[in-house]
């Protein structure tokens, strides 16, 4: 629920466990006990079996990677509360840097965040600057600001791109994200190579744990929902 509502600090657990204590004690408390039993099997499939990989599949989008393209562009993953970017944003970050490092491209497009927590506002500026001088690649890296969304990060990016005169971008992000943030981008007239990152504990390949093909199941109802939307709001066909 944090993740579908973009609220990672939003906590749902004992406001359920009291509602599901009273509907218990009542006559309803059929109400609780099949769903439950639904929800057990759904997650018992989804950890024990590889049926998150064959759902994933047709979100994900990789294309033939060209000799060379204008930029690479880096999606960025959501930040905590301490102003560190998520493990998943290192990993698109850390796939972008090393295309960079092998010459694909001059420039590194890197989106960076500022949110609120408990009435401060933080950002991972800083923590991506220090990956990036880490990195030391010898494309130029710019930073983009004030994104919020994919959608925000296209037409934030996309300007810079046509600054610059700029055709073509490799977007990298995380392999179910590919599909609806490369479309995005090319729904405000870029033309895009997609470029899923090397995602840790993604729970896409053979052997994965059921900690992690829950967790991509997680990023599957997201990624559903996501493009659902962006659909009828008409930012992707």
């Amino acid at each position: 629920m944090q993740q579908l509502l973009r609220t990672p600090d939003l906590a749902l657990y004992v406001p359920a466990a009291i509602f599901g204590a009273l509907l218990g004690a009542t006559r309803l408390r059929p109400l609780v006990w099949v769903p439950a039993a639904i929800i057990a099997a759904i997650c018992v499939a989804v950890a024990y079996t590889p049926v998150v990989s064959t759902l994933a599949a047709p979100l994900i989008r990789r294309d033939p990677l060209p000799s060379r393209v204008d930029a690479v562009a880096v999606l960025s993953m959501g930040l905590a509360p301490d102003g560190m970017m998520r493990s998943e944003t290192l990993d698109r970050l850390l796939t972008g840097l090393s295309l960079a490092k092998r010459g694909f491209a001059p420039v590194v497009l890197v989106s960076r965040e500022r949110r609120s927590f408990a009435d401060k506002t933080v950002s991972d500026s800083a923590d991506l600057q220090k990956v990036a001088t880490l990195a030391n690649p010898a494309a130029r890296v710019i930073f983009v600001d004030s994104v919020v969304t994919t959608r925000t990060e296209a037409i934030r990016m996309g300007a810079i791109a046509r600054a610059n005169h700029w055709s073509t971008l490799a977007v990298v992000t995380s392999p179910m994200h590919t599909r609806r943030a490369c479309a995005t981008f090319e729904a405000v007239g870029l033309r895009v190579v997609c470029v899923p990152a090397a995602v840790r504990g993604s729970g896409l390949y053979a052997g994965a744990s059921p900690e992690d093909r829950l967790r991509a199941f997680r990023s599957w109802l997201y990624e559903t929902f996501a493009s659902s939307s962006y659909k009828s709001r008409g930012w992707i066909r």
